[in-house]
């Protein structure tokens, strides 16, 4: 959440793909690599280093496509909610929440 909050006091209203995205591409490298290394290589299993990267970075590159490719939704659904909401109330609730 925090690197989601740094990108959004950067950006402000603007460049909405990059602070969804790039906190994701924070959050899940952790989760791909740290995560795994902990429950794989040092765990019982014990993989050896070339399965762990490659296990690691698949994953890692799966996680960062789904996330691109789900940039049109967002902006989608953040129209959608303005417009059921109305602009003035939305942009009320966005503001709220950064606070």
């Amino acid at each position: 959440m925090s690197v989601f909050h740094r990108i959004r006091r950067a950006t402000g209203e603007r460049l909405v793909w990059l602070r969804a995205t790039g906190s994701t591409a924070v959050s899940q490298l952790v989760d791909s690599f740290v995560v795994i290394w902990i429950a794989f290589v040092l765990g019982p299993q014990k993989w050896p280093a070339s399965l762990f990267l490659a296990v690691s970075t698949l994953n890692y590159a799966y996680k960062m496509l789904c996330a691109i490719a789900l940039i049109p939704l967002l902006y989608l659904m953040r129209r959608g909610i303005a417009a059921y909401l109305g602009a003035a109330r939305a942009r009320e609730l966005r503001e709220h929440a950064a606070a």
